[in-house]
């Protein structure tokens, strides 16, 4: 295997600073839908809102080096699967646009499972290619998907447990 790209290499750290960010909010939100009290750490919202404009551009660079690189061209293998990553991103994307705006109502609930199934979807996808740019030998792929299912999981339970 080739060596990393820079943007690659700084995406995995940004994409590794969302998931610990999501899984943050998601226990701190989960713990605000159960037990009802309001974190006054909310502005950390914004920071994360933040990195995932700068995941968003990096993916877009790292996609656009991918998809013209002279000496590795992707395959149509890869290029499917870069587009299946760019559409779990999107549909992620709809969910928390979802979560956010229906805020203080019944459908949030909702929309929350949605977020948590969606990014279990997205880091499942996209786990290979994190790993692989974080230099994370792939034999943990498998641990890395299984426990972004459990915690999307423990997130359904938790907004499924306050309806």
């Amino acid at each position: 295997m080739g060596e990393r790209s820079k943007a690659r290499f700084a995406n995995g750290i940004v994409s590794a600073v969302l998931v610990v960010f999501f899984i943050a909010h998601g226990l701190l939100g989960s713990a605000a839908i159960v037990f009802g009290y309001s974190s006054p750490l909310a502005f950390l919202v914004w920071a994360g809102m933040a990195l995932v404009v700068v995941h968003v551009v990096a993916s877009i660079v790292t996609s656009r080096e991918q998809l013209t690189d002279a000496k590795r061209p992707p395959s149509s293998r890869k290029k499917r699967h870069l587009a299946l990553k760019w559409a779990t991103g999107a549909g992620l994307a709809a969910c928390v646009a979802l979560h956010v705006f229906l805020r203080g109502a019944f459908p949030p609930k909702i929309a929350i499972v949605a977020v948590a199934v969606m990014l279990a979807v997205h880091l499942c996808v996209g786990s290979k290619s994190l790993l692989a740019d974080l230099n994370i030998p792939r034999r943990y792929q498998m641990a890395f998907r299984v426990a972004v299912c459990a915690f999307a999981a423990v997130f359904v339970v938790a907004a499924i447990a306050s309806f």
